[in-house]
């Protein structure tokens, strides 16, 4: 099975290498997540291989939950991910996913990382297609997944272009925590991460920062 997903790189989805992510967070990742068949949800999933945070750890066997607003993305994650969940939706606020149904998601071409929920981001990103995608909260997907398969979160990966801060607005009020946590930051220094409210969020339900890869803060509960 495990030979089968790697072979599953080398095809016309996939580019095979030591590393998927975009600035190598997968090649820290990898060492701290020691576990056969661990669990992920991976947030802003993007592709199966490309840009990938979690790419290698499905390949050593790992499976979890996908979530992307473009339809494309997660037509492709369900084509090669065939054993995870894949949602097609925006994650926001867990009020702001009460209060609405669905947000405009802006995007440049097909699969491009200029796509974001953010409106401020769309427009210096020059992203100007339009669609209007249903909103979920991360709140909403661990009790609607996670935690009615009983499994243990071992690695949440968020990169939602924009809107990751406000994902984690609620991380105290979740039913469960993930063992590590890899969240997009727009900080320019380890300081300013260090003040940051998703810094402080973390630190309050017993997170440790543990490592900043490009723009990929990683924390781990203690």
């Amino acid at each position: 099975m495990k030979l089968k997903r790697i072979f599953k790189a080398f095809g016309p989805n996939g580019s095979f290498r030591l590393r998927f992510s975009q600035y190598g967070e997968d090649t820290i990742i990898r060492k701290v997540a020691k576990k056969k068949n661990g669990f992920y949800i991976d947030v802003g999933a993007h592709h199966p291989f490309r840009q990938s945070n979690t790419a290698y750890l499905w390949c050593l066997g790992w499976n979890g939950i996908n979530v992307d607003a473009n339809p494309k993305s997660v037509k492709l994650l369900e084509k090669v991910r065939r054993n995870d969940v894949t949602i097609w939706g925006a994650v926001i606020s867990s009020k702001r996913a009460q209060e609405q149904d669905f947000i405009e998601f802006y995007q440049a071409n097909s699969l491009d990382l200029s796509a974001t929920a953010s409106p401020d981001l769309a427009s210096k990103r020059s992203a100007t297609e339009v669609l209007r995608v249903p909103c979920l909260s991360l709140r909403s997907i661990i009790e609607d997944h996670a935690q009615k398969d009983g499994r243990e979160i071992d690695f949440m990966n968020i990169d939602i272009e924009g809107l990751d801060d406000e994902a984690v607005e609620d991380i105290a009020e979740w039913p469960m925590l993930p063992r590590m946590i890899a969240i997009e930051t727009y900080a320019d220094t380890i300081p300013d991460v260090i003040e940051s409210e998703t810094y402080k969020r973390f630190a309050a339900v017993g997170y440790k920062y543990k490592y900043q890869i490009g723009v990929t803060a990683v924390y781990m509960l203690a």
